[in-house]
């Protein structure tokens, strides 16, 4: 029996890679062989910390196989498959696994145009989270936006806005770090919330106006009160990196007086069928990041800043739980 690996939590921080046997795939099925697979940070480290334990939200009990973002090649075809052919690369929202089944018709399974590197195309899910949260509040053009967090979320929304036509997108972070790699992903202004006056730098950037648009990719509250403050009147914040615990805002002052809007986007609530009220679907945005990767519209080689072998997973999460070490997009290599 041939057998596969596949990334496993056993239990609180903890990572191990185990062995499991390889599928042969049934109908309507298809067997991927994967090339890499793509850790999202803010939700895995969540995990391995067992951080969600106190959210209220359910979770499965461990262990637990994390990860949803894998680029693999079509390696088997079930019986009466015919949309398919070996051989191909597809985007697939499955774990850290090495081999695995996805049901056609059923499953997210988006092929990779032949101009697009596998590596870049593995961070297609974290792009369909970005704009999950910028097709929530459609920017405008000529509009000034913020966006709080840089990690590989936020460096997309920032090349989101961009393309969208806003002026000036400002990037804040605590990490000098990601705020260069803001500016290699088009931030007209990056300003380190955790030495500067975000508030100031913001007011002087927008003539005292404020932002017509913020989009919060930070996985911590604090930050919401400056989002507050920083906001035009009746401009809009966007919360899309899942922070955890509370905030103590200043309501009156910085949130009623001034007609803001402040919305939560959690992306696997983006429908997945496409209707004439719901036009852009998970699958449309994944399809949409592949096509401005293949035009060069959207540039991810920067934000690609670790590549392991599966065997390192041990490392790679104590890694991630300490806080990071300069670390962004951070893929295991499976080839």
């Amino acid at each position: 029996m041939q057998t596969g690996r596949v990334v496993v939590f056993p239990r609180v921080f903890a990572a191990t890679l185990e062995e499991i046997p390889i599928p042969c795939p049934g109908p309507g099925e298809v067997l991927v062989k994967s090339e890499f697979s793509c850790i999202s940070a803010g939700t895995e480290r969540k995990r391995y910390m067992n951080v969600y334990a106190d959210s209220g939200v359910p979770q499965r009990p461990f262990p637990v196989r994390p990860g949803y973002a894998n680029v693999g090649t079509i390696a088997a075809l079930g019986p009466d498959v015919d949309s398919y052919q070996p051989g191909e690369r597809v985007l697939t929202m499955a774990n850290h696994t090495s081999h695995y089944l996805r049901t056609v018709g059923e499953d997210a399974i988006d092929r990779i145009p032949a101009g697009v590197q596998s590596d870049q195309a593995a961070l297609g899910v974290l792009a369909q989270v970005a704009l999950a949260g910028v097709r929530r509040a459609p920017p405008e053009i000529g509009q000034a936006a913020l966006v709080a967090g840089q990690g590989v979320v936020g460096q997309m929304v920032v090349q989101f806005l961009k393309a969208a036509g806003c002026t000036p997108v400002i990037a804040t972070d605590v990490a000098d770090f990601r705020l260069e790699l803001s500016r290699r992903s088009g931030a007209d202004l990056t300003i380190n919330a955790a030495r500067e006056d975000v508030y100031a730098a913001v007011t002087a950037a927008t003539n005292g106006n404020g932002v017509e648009r913020v989009y919060d990719a930070t996985p911590v509250p604090d930050a919401l009160p400056t989002s507050l403050r920083v906001a035009a009147t009746r401009g809009i914040i966007v919360m899309l990196g899942g922070p955890m615990g509370k905030a103590e805002l200043n309501l009156y002052a910085d949130f009623f007086r001034r007609d803001l809007t402040l919305m939560g986007v959690f992306q696997p609530l983006t429908p997945t069928e496409r209707t004439p009220h719901t036009p852009w679907t998970q699958q449309r945005h994944r399809q949409f990041y592949l096509e401005m990767l293949e035009s060069g519209a959207v540039n991810v080689a920067h934000l690609l800043t670790h590549v392991a072998s599966p065997l390192e997973a041990p490392a790679i999460y104590v890694m991630l739980a300490e806080g990071g070490e300069d670390s962004l997009g951070v893929l295991f290599d499976w080839r």
